[in-house]
């Protein structure tokens, strides 16, 4: 995944963590700043549209401690110790509950 899109979403991240947020404030908050910001789910998880299709190296997943899971209506979805990612196409939908760090190289594991 590029590096403008992997800042991005760390910033999204950032603020998502900055207070307790109702899902309609975050919704507002996000898309201040980036406006491809699509949604925000009662978790308080984002998702937000690319410009191309996500493609997910899976073993590389694996081997960072995901472990698959269902998170309607995307069709790739990963939990870990701490958060989760779905993709489908062109969107990917975020958890707030990981560490920035822990999130990067996640999303280096996506293309």
């Amino acid at each position: 995944m590029n590096k403008r899109i992997v800042e991005n979403i760390l910033r999204l991240l950032e603020v998502a963590n900055q207070k307790d947020w109702k899902p309609w404030e975050l919704q507002t908050e996000l898309r201040k700043l980036e406006e491809n910001v699509i949604a925000v789910g009662d978790d308080l998880s984002f998702t937000i549209r690319l410009d191309g299709e996500v493609y997910v190296d899976e073993k590389a997943l694996l081997d960072c401690g995901a472990r698959r899971t269902r998170i309607h209506p995307f069709k790739k979805a990963y939990r870990f110790q701490k958060g989760f990612i779905a993709v489908e196409g062109r969107f990917i939908r975020v958890s707030r509950d990981f560490e920035p760090e822990e999130l990067m190289r996640i999303l280096l594991c996506l293309r």
